[in-house]
This record gives structure tokens, C-alpha cells and sequence, in this order.
């Protein structure tokens, strides 16, 4: 008996995951085929433009005007009364699938304007912060500074602006779009210019067992198509990225649901050799915005650009600090 229900629950659970997802991938669908009918196909695009919005209700109001007042009166009207009701009929529907296309548009684009606008605030107030501390630690370092000391290595901290960074970035997405901190992860990997394999250099999360650098490069993965192309990548949903060969699911990705990813390429060419960074941002079991929006996907795509240009600054200064100390201990072995 007691098997027997086991095996019963087992089964029940199961037809309700499989509804589930099948009700998920319908209403995905159903939504696909909303947003293509009334907003993204050439047709929907034609009806939104303003000339034919404002001339095509114009019409319809100065056709119904003709046949009222002169309905009776002119030949060309009463002896065709079919031809033009039907005539009348097209244009008053026209002018309605004109206004639903564009009360549409109007409202993917002001969901969209939305979202970039609260991006910009919060990007303001981490530019901010960046800034104030930047500051504050040049200020505290100009008393200590000698003539003939190196006041670039004195001044410049690229590893704790970096953390920084990483950090206000996780603040930005937890606060932003309500994801968990178990839900995201933010790494920079590095290519060591002599073995030429990646590696983690910064990790949010280092308790985490991530899938090898390496692995993701060697792989059809974002990480790859960032560093292929030298542009970044943000796939608003994973799981369809990875339905293309363009992302690679890692465990954590099979276990935690849909997610996004947004990776960007850092390289800097120095005297000797060339550093190659990628930074990523990684969200599990919570997509960042509807795949489907393209508007705010372009969006948030732009300003974690913007915020990535920040620490592919410092990952500059750090290269650039590091190949100076190089540079120097091999020209003072070479003294000595």
C-alpha cells in the first residue's frame, strides 16, 4: 500500500512538472506570437508609422461626414451603398488594427524606456561611488608621495577598484531586479600570456565550483563567442542561447532554471605580450528581462558595457603595472 502511493505521488508530481512546463513553453509561445503580430513583423512596423496614424482615422471621419450629408443627394453614394458600406466597414477596422498596433508599441517601448532609465540611475550612482573612492585614496596617498619614488604603482590600486566594482555591480542586480545572492556570479578570466590558458582572476562567488575557464573557451559558449568576435554577448535567456550552440550549460545552469549572461572582452596590448581578460555576468534561475524585449535587452546590454569599460580600465592599469615591474626586474638582473 504504501509503495503503491509512493509510486501514485511519483507519478501525479511528475504530470504536473510536464504541465507545467508545457503550459510555460505554450504561454512562451503564445507571447512570441503576440509581441511578432503586433509589434516586430515588417507589416506591424509599416502600421506604426505616424503618417497613416493620423491620415487613415482622418479619413474614416471624412468618409462617414459624405455619406451622411449627402448619402441621399449624390448618385455616386446612393447607387452604391453596398460598395461604400463595405468601403467604410475596411477603413473604421483598418483605423482600430492601426490604433491597437500602436497602443502596443507604445507600451513595449515605455516598458522599455522605463527599465533603461532606472539602469541609468543606478549606473550614476556606481560611477559615483567609483569615483569618490578613487579620490579619496589619491588625496591620502598625495602627502606620502616622494620625488623620486613611483608614484603611478603609490597611486593606483587596480585589484581593489576591481573588487569594488564587482561588488557594486551584485548590489546593482540584487536591488535592480530582485535576483537572490545565490543567483548570481560576476568573474573576470584571464589568459596567462605564457601558457595561454584561462583562468579565474576575480570571482563574486569563490566558494563556488565553477566550470573550468578553459573549458568555456574551448567550448561553443558566450565566453567563446566574446572572445571570438571582440564584442560582448548578452543572451537573455540561456537555455535558448544553448538551444543555438551559443552557450554552455553548466551544471549550476541544468539545476537553477533560465538565466541570463552577459560577458565582455578586455584586452590590452602591452610592449611584450597581450593580456586578454572576459568579464561575466551571470544570473541562475532568474533572466534579467523578457527574451523576447529586444529593446531592453539592447538596454541592459549598453550600460553593462558601460560599467565593464570601468573595469577594463583597471585591468589596464594593472596590466600596465605589472609589465612595468617586470620590465624592471628583468632590467635590474640584467644590471647586477
Amino acid at each position: 500500500m504504501l509503495v503503491d502511493n509512493y509510486l501514485l505521488g511519483t507519478a501525479i508530481l511528475t504530470l504536473l512538472v510536464i504541465a507545467a512546463f508545457s503550459f510555460e513553453k505554450c504561454r512562451m509561445l503564445i507571447r512570441r506570437t503576440f509581441r511578432f503580430i503586433l509589434y516586430e513583423n515588417f507589416l506591424a512596423l509599416i502600421l506604426r508609422n505616424k503618417f497613416l496614424q493620423v491620415v487613415v482615422p482622418g479619413v474614416a471621419g471624412l468618409y462617414f461626414l459624405c455619406l451622411d450629408v449627402w448619402g441621399d443627394d449624390w448618385g455616386v453614394i446612393k447607387n452604391y451603398q453596398e460598395q461604400h458600406e463595405f468601403i467604410f466597414s475596411s477603413i473604421v477596422v483598418f483605423s482600430f488594427i492601426i490604433l491597437v498596433v500602436r497602443g502596443t508599441a507604445d507600451w513595449y517601448e515605455g516598458k522599455s524606456d522605463k527599465a533603461y532609465i532606472a539602469f541609468l540611475e543606478q549606473f550614476s550612482v556606481l560611477t559615483c561611488k567609483l569615483v569618490t573612492r578613487k579620490l579619496e585614496r589619491f588625496k591620502e596617498e598625495a602627502p606620502r608621495l616622494n620625488p623620486g619614488g613611483n608614484t603611478f604603482k603609490r597611486i593606483t590600486q587596480p585589484k581593489d577598484q576591481i573588487n569594488m566594482i564587482l561588488g557594486e555591480i551584485e548590489t546593482l542586480l540584487l536591488n535592480h531586479f530582485a535576483v537572490k545572492k545565490k543567483q548570481v556570479c560576476i568573474t573576470v578570466m584571464h589568459q596567462d600570456p605564457e601558457t595561454n590558458s584561462w583562468y579565474y582572476e576575480y570571482e563574486t562567488n569563490k566558494g563556488w565550483k565553477h566550470t573550468k575557464a578553459q573549458k568555456l573557451i574551448d567550448e561553443e559558449s558566450a565566453a567563446s563567442e566574446c572572445l571570438k568576435t571582440g564584442q560582448p554577448v548578452f543572451y537573455a535567456c540561456k537555455k535558448e542561447a544553448s538551444k543555438r550552440n551559443m552557450y554552455f550549460l553548466s551544471e549550476r545552469d541544468k539545476n537553477s532554471g533560465s538565466g541570463s549572461v552577459f560577458c565582455y572582452p578586455a584586452l590590452t596590448e602591452n610592449r611584450d605580450y597581450v593580456d586578454n581578460y572576459i568579464v561575466s555576468i551571470v544570473t541562475y534561475g532568474k533572466r534579467l528581462c523578457d527574451p523576447l524585449d529586444k529593446e531592453q535587452a539592447e538596454a541592459i546590454s549598453d550600460i553593462f558595457s558601460d560599467i565593464c569599460q570601468r573595469i577594463d580600465l583597471e585591468l589596464t592599469l594593472h596590466s600596465i603595472k605589472k609589465w612595468q615591474f617586470e620590465y624592471h626586474t628583468i632590467a635590474t638582473r640584467s644590471a647586477s
